[in-house]
């Protein structure tokens, strides 16, 4: 399975960082819904910053359980309430999809769980403000993830992962949706973090707005 295969991946990658950032467990890729047509991407989870001991071994069995606790923090229980959900920061984007009454997708760039946003972006990138080739090699997680969910519509949640798809998809700005296309014409929403109370109601009409626009091309009939 593709999920497998790329949670190999992750170990890999996450076995290479340095010790602070694995004092947690990293999150996995729950399986994937290839009907979404609208796919949501962040930067990386957030996680305890307090000094724990260094993780040297995680079992497939904690694997599971990563994905479990993470479909529920993503999706809730599967009503209409989305009860066990983490609203704080995936409810304003669910919220999105729900009122258009669309499948969607999440996922992070990066799964390493860290809460200091400024610990993670030194991290990631060098002096020049370049991915490192450990974390740019990496993004290929998130292309295979892209390619088989094909949504219509990406949006990022995260300044620093709009540059980063920007420059890695090679994102070209379009006139006429006001949002980016990349080689394939699939439409990116480039957007800063939208969760704990940091977009604005006139934010949030702009996005649906020119959602409806894209999806209409898809689907004039329902748009």
């Amino acid at each position: 399975m593709l999920e497998e295969q790329l949670n190999k991946e992750i170990l890999n990658w996450w076995y290479q960082l340095p010790e602070v950032f694995r004092t947690n467990k990293p999150t996995f890729i729950h399986p994937l819904n290839n009907k979404a047509k609208i796919l949501f991407v962040g930067l990386n989870p957030s996680g305890n910053t307090n000094p724990e001991t260094v993780i040297e071994n995680i079992s497939n069995e904690d694997i599971q359980q990563k994905i479990c606790t993470e479909i529920k923090a993503i999706f809730g229980d599967g009503t209409k309430q989305r009860i066990g959900q983490y609203k704080r920061y995936y409810k304003p984007i669910t919220d999105i999809a729900d009122d258009l009454e669309l499948e969607f997708e999440h996922c992070d760039l990066f799964q390493m769980s860290y809460q200091n946003a400024k610990v993670v972006v030194n991290e990631l990138f060098d002096s020049k403000n370049e991915l490192k080739p450990q974390h740019k090699s990496h993004l290929l997680v998130f292309d295979e993830i892209y390619k088989f969910v094909s949504p219509n519509i990406v949006i990022t949640n995260n300044v620093n992962t709009a540059n980063i798809l920007k420059k890695h998809l090679e994102l070209k700005f379009d006139t006429e949706t006001g949002l980016y296309k990349d080689k394939n014409s699939i439409f990116f929403y480039l957007n800063g973090i939208m969760s704990y109370g940091r977009q604005t109601k006139f934010d949030r009409e702009r996005l649906m707005w020119q959602i409806k626009k894209v999806l209409y091309l898809h689907n004039p009939n329902k748009f």
